[in-house]
């Protein structure tokens, strides 16, 4: 079994000791990735219910979230061995080639530890 966790990037947990502390200490303790998510817009009148909340509602967290690759590119830096994943990138908001680009650059400097748009499964 692989285990992972998702680095606080949203909200008031958003700072670099925070991101780092995280990634450093699951790469210490030999956990498999360290994962991001992507919002890059908060709707002011959702027009479907967010799946994810019992009233619908989206949270309040995902009103400021970091942009994934660049904090994966920063977790590179200072990690070794542990997997850097995106859980979901919203390509419709992004151009594909220079999306690509970044998630190969990624790759390269992470020395090909970069997991591209995984989606989780639970069973």
């Amino acid at each position: 079994m692989k285990v992972g966790l998702f680095l606080p990037q949203m909200a008031e947990k958003i700072t670099a000791e925070n991101i780092l502390y995280i990634a450093t200490e699951a790469e210490r303790e030999s956990l498999d990735s360290v994962w991001v998510l992507d919002r890059l817009l908060w709707p002011i009148k959702p027009q479907t219910p967010y799946g994810g909340s019992p009233d619908g509602s989206l949270p309040v967290e995902y009103q400021n979230v970091l942009d994934p690759l660049i904090t994966l590119t920063y977790v590179a830096g200072v990690t070794e061995r542990i997997s850097l994943g995106t859980s979901v990138i919203d390509m419709f908001f992004q151009n594909p080639v220079a999306l690509s680009k970044r998630f190969a650059t990624l790759d390269i400097l992470s020395d090909g530890r970069a997991i591209a748009g995984h989606r989780l499964v639970k069973r």
